[in-house]
């Protein structure tokens, strides 16, 4: 996707608990009418939708989301849509309408975020990172398949175990707002490392108790 090829209005995808990173892949399941709606939309068009997360239950959103390219579908014999998504640019929201459909309209703004189109491999300690990672997962009492991301490019690596990661929506929120890569990744050390210590805490003052 080139910068002549980011929307300025875009759908948006309401979405608690679920990161998209540029370069990162997103599968959905829509079931929902008006996002049905959304969808078909959206492939008539640019095949381009926000996501974004919900700040609260009062219908509030962050206000930085990220788009995401449709690059594949399919129907279900049950009207479902399952779709991938990849991740493009992050945005500002600005305002939201509703469509006649029942799904969000949002005019955004992604001119502070062109780097993320920038497909230049960054710098980081591949080893450190999964194995930090790694930790964490098992913390959760969840798998992690190291030979899936030894094909990854670390671009994608940053992107991939930040999306599949069980963070918290706040700790989520954080990655996606990191001003650029180099942020991210001392962001992502940072939550990875506090989630580490606070479990490794907790287990030694219970064994004093």
């Amino acid at each position: 996707v080139s910068l002549e090829d980011l929307p300025s209005s875009i759908p948006i995808f309401q979405l608690d608990n679920v990161l998209l990173l540029p370069f990162g892949k997103l599968p959905l399941n829509i079931f929902e009418e008006r996002y049905i709606k959304m969808t078909l939309d959206s492939l008539k068009n640019n095949r381009m939708i926000g996501i974004i997360q919900p700040k609260n239950n009062n219908n509030e959103l962050f206000q930085m989301g990220c788009i995401g390219k449709i690059t594949s579908y399919i129907e279900t014999p049950d009207y479902r849509l399952v779709l991938n998504l990849e991740g493009v640019c992050r945005f500002v929201l600005h305002d939201r309408n509703l469509t006649p459909q029942g799904y969000y309209q949002a005019s955004i703004d992604c001119q502070d975020y062109l780097s993320d189109l920038n497909n230049m491999e960054p710098n980081v300690d591949r080893t450190e990172l999964i194995q930090k990672y790694t930790n964490f997962f098992k913390m959760k009492k969840l798998d992690i398949d190291k030979d899936v991301l030894a094909e990854t490019s670390n671009l994608q690596l940053l992107s991939t175990l930040a999306m599949l990661a069980p963070f918290n929506k706040i700790d989520k929120q954080a990655i996606l707002e990191s001003p650029n890569i180099s942020t991210r990744i001392n962001t992502i050390n940072s939550i990875l490392d506090l989630n580490t210590f606070q479990v490794v805490s907790n287990k030694n003052s219970n064994q004093l108790n």
